[in-house]
């Protein structure tokens, strides 16, 4: 399996009241990751709807660890753990960049749709980046 990372610093409209990193937003820099990884590759999204071809989230299990705050430095890494016809299973975890240590840790489930929403199968192309 390959794994993968991406830099993102914390902006100020992250935060909760608590001056921490909101939880939902956690969500945000992971599919930030995801997108990214697929453009250096030369998959944008907008070729997958060109073909109409959709990759959506179908389940999400996460855990926070510690808080992240303004101006923190984040890792952010993927990897393809599992696959099957229609569906990839992501690990990503979330790093502070100045302490090493991991933040978060979520695993992703991604499925291959068509336009009236039916599993397909996952895109070759998608598939050789992760495996």
């Amino acid at each position: 399996m390959k794994k993968y990372a991406e830099i993102i610093k914390v902006r100020s409209y992250e935060l909760d009241s608590q001056g921490h990193v909101n939880y939902a937003v956690y969500f945000n820099y992971c599919e930030y990751c995801r997108v990214a990884v697929l453009e250096k590759f030369g998959l944008p999204f907008d070729e997958f709807h060109k073909q109409g071809k959709y990759i959506v989230i179908a389940e999400i299990t996460a855990k926070y660890i510690a808080p992240a705050f303004l101006g923190d430095e984040l890792e952010i890494t993927l990897e393809g753990i599992k696959f099957s016809r229609t569906s990839i299973t992501f690990s990503q975890e979330i790093f502070n960049k100045q302490t090493g240590k991991k933040i978060f840790s979520a695993t992703l489930v991604g499925v291959f749709i068509n336009e009236q929403g039916r599993p397909i199968a996952m895109d070759e192309n998608f598939k050789k980046i992760f495996f």
